[in-house]
């Protein structure tokens, strides 16, 4: 995964991945764009309302430490395998998915997000750039990777598409802690107890 600003455009910032996975599995998981957006480690969803050509929604960004509450429009295009987010409101005016197949295999997720140049850095409206890119192109690949390992089992959807994107990014993370401790746990409990059956065992 990089990101970078991109250098030709400064009103760009970019970010990519390579996936081994079908270009068109991958661009018809984008269709869902609110499973897209929660899936950013550090967007906390408290909105969302789904209309004819797009959704209103709130959110509260961590990096940047702003809420935006915006209209977005969707514009899907199949032949290109891009989807277009435009922001009524805020800094940013543009979020672009777009997914190529890569040369031996697997294809490439580019999001490139467009803001208004601004030439003096002390303008205050840096401070709502967007810095959760990279980790969000970083979570989706995670995602699809599970998906594609895991995404059989049972509840394995449902946990991660369902249940933790429901909750803020902070809960979330919290409630991994404990799943990972309530696991650590039970492989300890399992040990010890393989331990005192052995030792019985042996007596």
């Amino acid at each position: 995964m990089s990101a970078t600003p991109a250098a030709a455009q400064l009103d760009q910032v970019r970010a990519e991945t390579r996936l081994p996975l079908a270009a068109a599995a991958v661009f018809e998981f984008l269709a869902d764009i609110e499973r897209l957006l929660r899936l950013n480690p550090h967007l906390a969803v408290e909105t969302w309302q789904p209309l004819p050509d797009g959704v209103r929604f709130a959110a509260h960004n961590e990096t940047s430490g702003r809420r935006l509450e915006t209209l977005i429009r969707v514009e899907t295009t199949q032949s290109t395998r891009t989807v277009v987010l435009r922001y009524g409101d805020g800094l940013k005016q543009a979020t672009t998915l777009a997914v190529e197949a890569a040369e031996g295999g697997g294809c490439r997720l580019i999001i490139t997000e467009l803001y208004p140049i601004i030439m003096d850095a002390q303008d205050p409206r840096v401070a709502e750039v967007d810095r959760s890119l990279g980790p969000w192109v970083d979570a989706i690949r995670r995602h699809l990777l599970g998906r594609r390992r895991w995404g059989r089992l049972p509840g394995w959807r449902w946990w991660h598409e369902s249940f933790l994107p429901g909750m803020a990014p902070r809960q979330r993370r919290i409630v991994r802690m404990i799943v990972w401790v309530g696991v650590l746990e039970f492989v300890v409990f399992v040990f010890v107890a393989a331990i005192f059956w052995a030792q019985r065992r042996g007596g």
